[in-house]
């Protein structure tokens, strides 16, 4: 069985203390182990010096019972042990206090570099306690000359102690401290890792879809940046496939609209295709006799031709539009310049339908930003409209007023209007109001389509308001003329 991250970091933090404690105690040991024995050494070596001074005039006036009282005195109060030889190497003091002193065997080769004046220091075993000690060797000079040693001798026992009790204070304190970083690395990796678990639970419901939760950050250090890290690669991956979804709704709404083009522009030219057939195989075919009736007919085919060639018109310029190959030229224009041209020019249809015609361009109206051919498209074709709609004998008025950094055109009527629940419809491509009314059968149903797509290029907007029986009112608006307006177009 894998173990999980939370055992790895505390077994590593345990592992860690146990063997730096291990380490300390090893370089602790070797450390206060050369540290004691040195002392004691120079410890030994001054307690001998300072007896030699004192055992120099006993020996000169040969006062063995005093040299006795201070060597017994010095073992009775010292761990250490005092011998006393004289300078042949023969032990004149400090052994009758031993059993089997004939067995006592001092270091002979310390005495004899003694006797030559050196001081010496070794570590060995001796048949004194039979165990390790720490012995020293001093030259004891009288008048300049060496007439002795003194040899002391201490117990490594002894020092041994010393040093194993610090030690064992040292252990108790290491196994304190495994106990404290035991507790406290369990607290850390519980911090570390909960977070880690966190988002590895996440990563596991984003795998099943769900993209809603989110990792919970409470620090700044590099587990909160990985987890808000984490929860923007979450964020950005939502988006993303929500994006995907509305990209791939749209596109299978373009294809059942562009299905529904294709069956209405097909149906569309069908109508006046047929006609057109019709008419002129019976012309062909003697149907038709008379210049007259065949004046009367080619009216007729020269009325569907045109038809079809402004629905062709429009869906050619509908898939401009979308494939973005318009180049719209926005510039300032007077709108009640071109509203008063466009009225001049498509006068002769609204007198033809016999229909009163009112214009109200506001005076002083702002120049606004627009491209002039687009504009003159929107007018056609809200005024067309209207014209198709309205009975012979009602009215059309067309009207420009400002309002605030806009200006507003308005197209009303006195026509059929449309129902509420249409309102809406009137922009869709091949939408008709009233398919039994001749004058809609003209129409493709492209031309409020056709607004629509031209405003949005020129930033625009386009709306209707009707009643129905009483008429409808067709409108559009384009944002005044500024010139940082105008100097961000042009850049």
């Amino acid at each position: 069985m894998k173990k999980s991250l939370f055992r790895r970091l505390i077994s590593t933090y345990v592992l860690v203390i146990f063997l730096s404690i291990v380490i300390v105690s090893s370089v602790f040991y070797i450390f206060f182990n050369n540290y004691y024995l040195g002392a004691k050494e120079q410890q030994l070596f001054t307690q001998g010096r300072e007896i030699s001074k004192v055992l120099s005039p006993l020996i000169k006036n040969k006062e063995q019972g005093e040299i006795d009282k201070i060597i017994e005195v010095y073992n009775r109060v010292n761990v250490s042990h005092m011998w006393v030889t004289n300078k042949a190497g023969h032990l004149i003091s400090g052994f009758s206090d031993i059993k089997n002193a004939e067995n006592l065997c001092v270091d002979n080769e310390q005495v004899l570099r003694a006797i030559k004046g050196e001081e010496v220091t070794n570590r060995r075993n001796i048949k004194y306690g039979n165990e390790p000690v720490l012995s020293v060797a001093l030259p004891i000079y009288v008048d300049g000359d060496v007439q002795g040693v003194i040899y002391v001798c201490n117990p490594l026992s002894e020092i041994n102690s010393s040093i194993l009790q610090a030690l064992r204070f040292v252990i108790f304190a290491g196994g304190i401290a495994i106990t404290i970083v035991a507790f406290v690395s369990y607290f850390i990796s519980k911090t570390i890792t909960k977070p880690i678990k966190e988002i590895t639970e996440i990563s596991l419901e984003m795998a099943s879809g769900n993209f809603v939760k989110r990792a919970n950050v409470t620090s700044t250090d590099e587990i909160g940046k990985l987890g808000n890290t984490f929860n923007y690669m979450i964020g950005r991956l939502d988006d993303t496939l929500k994006a995907l979804e509305d990209e791939k709704n749209k596109m299978i709404k373009i294809e059942r609209m562009q299905r529904e083009f294709v069956a209405n522009a097909s149906h569309e030219l069908r109508t006046p295709l047929t006609s057109v057939r019709g008419y002129l195989e019976a012309m062909l075919d003697g149907v038709i006799r008379g210049k007259e009736e065949e004046r009367k007919y080619l009216r007729i085919i020269l009325s569907e031709t045109l038809r079809m060639h402004r629905l062709v018109n429009s869906l050619l310029d509908l898939s401009r539009i979308e494939s973005g190959q318009i180049k719209v030229n926005k510039r300032k224009l007077a709108i009640g310049y071109i509203v008063e041209r466009i009225i001049t020019k498509l006068k002769p249809l609204i007198e033809d339908q016999q229909l009163g015609l009112e214009v109200s361009i506001s005076k002083g109206l702002p120049l606004v930003l627009g491209d002039e051919d687009l504009i003159e498209q929107v007018l056609i074709n809200y005024i067309a409209n209207a014209v198709r709609f309205t009975p012979v004998g009602g009215k059309l008025s067309v009207k420009a007023e400002s309002d605030e950094n806009k200006v507003k055109i308005h197209i009303i009527d006195t026509g059929i209007g449309i129902l509420e629940e249409d309102l809406s419809k009137v922009w869709k491509r091949f939408y008709k109001i009233n398919e039994a009314r001749p004058l809609s059968k003209e129409g493709a149903g492209l031309g409020l389509s056709l607004v629509k797509e031209i405003m949005e290029l020129l930033g625009g907007e386009a709306w209707v308001e009707s009643i129905p029986g009483k008429g409808s009112t067709f409108s559009f608006s384009l944002s005044v003329y500024e010139k940082s307006m105008d100097e961000k177009v042009h850049k």
